[in-house]
Parts: structure tokens; sequence; C-alpha cells
């Protein structure tokens, strides 16, 4: 899937976004819990990559987190999360940004930490996202990661590799076999701590620059 048919889908598609990412499923698997075990560890200037409809936003701490910025490739995504910053009662500082991922917008060792939540499985260029967060973040500061991955259970393996363009075209375009630790390695970043769910389906990472 190309970068202008990605904008194009999520900007149609962007008032029903959460019934994939936060719907019934989604909280059965535990998805919501996973988010917010991510998300309460950032801390200091953050960014989100891909925030989509801002599913994230209510549960960082204001008190950790001093400035947030919001990157998603899709206007209609942002309008989405600009809204549920609204309902928050003692919302954060948050600065929503239209961009590309793969070419971030902002100074080299800006953030004191990177955010993605089941967004890399879905981009044109996951390598250079990763690379392009791995520019951003300071030297010291870390990258959070929830994602899907290919399970190192090698039938469910199998099951995803065979699989993986039929979830593709029905999971916007999210292929569930991806090699995270190998994709993170290739940008420079090492892997400091890591945490498997649902038989190594998905992966909760905290990594940094390698020196």
């Amino acid at each position: 899937m190309t970068f202008s048919e990605i904008r194009q889908l999520q900007s149609h598609g962007a008032a029903s976004y959460d019934a994939l990412d936060s719907g019934a499923a989604a909280e059965a698997l535990g998805f919501p819990e996973l988010r917010r075990e991510l998300i309460e560890q950032a801390h200091g200037s953050v960014l989100e990559l891909a925030v989509g409809t801002g599913l994230n936003l209510p549960v960082y701490n204001p008190s950790h987190v001093k400035a947030l910025t919001a990157l998603d490739l899709s206007a209609g995504m942002l309008q989405q999360a600009r809204k549920r910053v609204k309902g928050l009662g003692d919302p954060l500082p948050v600065t929503f940004v239209q961009g590309d991922v793969a070419a971030l917008p902002f100074e080299s060792a800006t953030f004191d930490c990177v955010i993605d939540t089941f967004s890399l499985c879905v981009f044109p260029d996951a390598a250079a996202a990763l690379r392009e967060a791995a520019r951003v973040v300071k030297p010291g500061g870390q990258l959070l990661l929830l994602e899907h991955q290919r399970s190192p259970i090698a039938p469910l393996a199998w099951y995803q590799d065979v699989t993986a363009d039929a979830v593709a075209a029905m999971g916007k375009g999210c292929f569930w076999n991806q090699d995270v630790a190998g994709l993170l390695s290739a940008a420079g970043l090492r892997i400091v701590t890591k945490k498997e769910s649902l038989g190594g389906l998905i992966t909760f990472v905290k990594a940094e620059r390698s020196l």
C-alpha cells in the first residue's frame, strides 16, 4: 500500500477507525490494558507516531509528560484526535502535526520519548520510520513500541505468514508477521526490555539508540 493510498483510506475511515483498534475484539485481547501500560511510561517531551483518533491521549500522565506532539498522516484522523482532547478534563499541552513518519518534520534529538502503538505494521516503509524515530529521540531517550510481530512459536508464525495478505486486506493494511526486533536493530535501536503476549503475537518493547 502506498503513502497516498494510506492517507486516503485513513481520512475516509477516521470516524470508524476506533471500531478496529478499541472494539470488542481488541478489548477481549487486552489491547487497552497493554496501551495503558506502555503510555504510563511516557515522560518528558513526547512524540506519538500515527496518533490516529487519539486513543492513547486520555492515558498520558500530565505529571510525567511535559509536552506531547501527536503526528499523523491523515487530516481526518487528527480532526478526531483534536475532538478527543477537547473532551478531556485536564488535558496535556498537545501539538498536532500532519506528516509522514518516514520523513519527520523535526530536528534531530528533539524528544525524550517516541511512542508507537499498533502502527508500524501499516507503514509503507517501517525501516525508514524507525530510522527517523531514532534520529529525533534525544541521547538517552526511549522508543516505546507496542506492536504485532511474527510469533517465535513456529506453528503460529507459519499461520501468520500464510494469512498475512488476507489479514492486511481486512485490517487497515496491517502486516502482522513483521520482524520487529530485526527492524529495530537495522534502524540502530537497541532493545532494553521486551515483553510478549498472546503467544508472542504482540510485543511490548522499550528501545534506545545504540551507542
